[in-house]
């Protein structure tokens, strides 16, 4: 069984119209900082999570309510054009959709399915105004206040307190709101959420109830410790009988004789005792060792620790029962699993994670959250779904294959799968996007945008990648089928080859209003179009310190050689063609001296590319 789709409304980033997003049984969710990955797992913890935190959890707080919702109903409040039983109080909602059950899960969500071939159950959490709730009295109520402001000269929709405290919350199945979930069956769906906060040490060490490695330990049968308690019976039994102990034993009780008051039943014996002979007490006593050369989880490192951490969850909290409970299925959620891990462990956990779900059947789901590009790099494409701030700055997703046929588009699949890796991953992180043919516009481009606005591309969340050629239209695909940021396209003309019709080609299929524009240069190339805008003047100089770096000796002869006459195209790009990547170091190195940004000229294409950009 799996969560096939998931519904959010109104809760923290998450707002109305719901956000909607459909899982597979392994997920990675990648996006940028703050789109909403952590609220989508906390979202899910309001059904499935059943810490002993979550009961609190699930009564929200206001900042738990999307503020743009909580906003717009206080304006309706403020507007008396509005009657007061038209206006909607903000309810959060969240909702699941669970199917492939095998025939134990299948009982457990028996009164919750939504069709009528059995094969989809709903589970619905709502937090909304109690039943008893008078909604009509305290707007009017409100308006009552509102009134007395304005008369005061003093009225914001921001001096009006949300009833936070007359909100309840609701877990029901099917789509029926009546029908409560029972909480015996509800606690038979687990989900186990590793933060991006996680102490792993602590985790690792079974000293308190609600540490993982207690939890795990005391989801076995108490008789199977009954060895241990044996032991720990004989062990207290030489305790207290050593010799040395006895004497200080000896010693304190008859300090207790002298400082206490003497009664009929007073008893001032005492003794040792190594540990409490119960189970629960005795397995709080158990830490975990590592390695060849056996080193507690205190003297770790971070990264191994995260790693035994994550092979403790998904190796044992699979099981079917927990502290007496059968347990059919759980969700577990890692978020950043890349933490403490450097990049080459990043690579070998992705690769391998995918594997362990599948090995567990139906009894688990996989939800990764991550922003590393390794971590993206590495994993399944198909399973692969990105978070992003739309047009309208509300969150979306869109899996990363989505609207690209399996057989229709099988070269472009291939291609991706094939070279997506760490750096050109970073595409899917981003807020816009400019894709380039080689080495040397990846270098520049960048100097020329801050040197033109005087901000990094980094600063407005613009990523440049580097497709290693002309394949732009398998990155392309991506933006236009539901990945909705800006996408330019730099490309040469290439002009006097055979694929001089490719970029004309490309911008005629690919170019959209507002969402992907394709610039091309005016010349056969991009060092072709550097060099016809700053053939003469400042910028002449500057190529020409560039030329000296890349080929000192010929360098000089060349400059010589043209005197004060305007660089030539033709002869320029020939002294620089078989040099390009080099050059382009150097014109950066030329270009980051803050006296040469005046004199440079950014190519008219470039400048357009940038213009559509902001």
């Amino acid at each position: 069984m799996y969560i096939k789709h998931l519904s959010i409304t109104n809760y923290r980033n998450f707002g109305d119209p719901p956000f909607k997003m459909e899982l597979r049984p392994f997920t990675v969710v990648i996006g940028e900082n703050n789109v909403g990955k952590t609220n989508l797992l906390n979202a899910l913890g309001l059904i499935f999570s059943q810490e002993i935190m979550i009961f609190r959890k699930r009564v929200l707080e206001i900042d738990d309510i999307n503020y743009a919702s909580i906003e717009a109903f206080k304006n309706k409040i403020c507007d008396f054009d509005i009657s007061a039983e038209e206006i909607e109080f903000p309810v959060v909602s969240v909702e699941v959709i669970l199917t492939d059950m095998n025939e134990d899960q299948e009982a457990v969500v028996g009164d919750w399915f939504i069709n009528r071939d059995l094969t989809e159950a709903k589970i619905s959490y709502q937090f909304a105004p109690a039943a008893n709730f008078d909604k009509v009295a305290w707007i009017e109520k409100q308006r009552d206040l509102i009134k007395k402001k304005r008369d005061a000269g003093d009225c914001e929709p921001t001096f009006i307190d949300f009833p936070i405290g007359d909100y309840r919350y609701s877990i029901f199945g099917g789509n029926d709101p009546s029908n409560e979930c029972n909480m015996y069956f509800l606690r038979m769906l687990k989900m186990e959420f590793l933060d991006a906060l996680r102490d792993a040490q602590k985790e690792l060490i079974a000293s308190r109830e609600y540490r993982l490695l207690y939890r795990i330990l005391i989801q076995k049968d108490k008789e199977k410790y009954d060895d241990i308690k044996m032991v720990l019976q004989q062990l207290d039994d030489v305790v207290n009988k050593n010799p040395n102990l006895e004497g200080i034993k000896e010693d304190v009780k008859k300090l207790l004789d002298k400082v206490s008051l003497q009664s009929a039943d007073s008893d001032n014996s005492i003794n040792f005792i190594f540990s409490s002979p119960e189970v629960h007490e005795l397995l709080k006593k158990i830490s975990m060792i590592y390695g060849a050369d056996p080193i507690s989880v205190e003297r770790n490192g971070l990264g191994r620790n995260n790693l035994l951490y994550i092979s403790l969850i998904l190796s044992h909290l699979s099981a079917h029962e927990v502290g007496g409970v059968n347990t059919f299925f759980r969700l577990i959620a890692i978020e950043e699993p890349e933490a403490h891990l450097h990049p080459h462990l990043q690579d070998h956990l992705a690769e391998n994670i995918e594997s362990i779900q599948k090995d567990s059947g139906k009894a688990m789901q996989l939800l990764l959250t991550t922003h590393s590009t390794h971590i993206a790099a590495k994993m399944s494409l198909s399973n692969s779904v990105i978070i992003f701030n739309d047009s309208n700055n509300k969150p979306a997703s869109h899996y990363i294959l989505s609207g690209i046929g399996e057989k229709e588009e099988k070269s472009t699949i291939h291609y991706l799968t094939k070279y997506i890796d760490a750096t050109k991953s970073r595409m899917f992180f981003a807020r816009k996007i400019i894709l380039v043919e080689g080495i040397a516009e990846q270098l520049l481009i960048p100097i020329f945008y801050e040197n033109s606005y005087d901000r990094t591309l980094e600063k407005v969340g613009c990523n440049i990648i580097n497709v290693s050629g002309v394949a732009f239209s398998h990155f392309l695909k991506i933006i236009r089928r539901g990945f909705f940021i800006k996408g330019l396209v730099l490309t040469d003309k290439d002009t006097g080859k055979k694929t001089e019709e490719r970029a004309t080609d490309l911008k005629n299929e690919y170019d959209q209003d507002g969402l992907i524009r394709v610039e091309i240069t005016k010349n056969a190339t991009f060092e072709k179009d550097i060099i016809e805008a700053n053939k003469s003047d400042k910028g002449k100089y500057i190529l020409l310190g560039a030329l000296k770096e890349t080929k000192p000796q010929r360098g000089l002869e060349y400059e010589q050689e043209i005197g004060e006459n305007d660089l030539d195209i033709k002869s320029f790009f020939s002294e620089i063609e078989q040099y390009k990547s080099e050059f382009a170091f150097n014109l950066a190195s030329q270009l980051k001296d803050t006296s040469n940004r005046e004199g440079f000229n950014v190519p008219a294409y470039i400048e357009r590319g940038f213009q559509f950009m902001e």
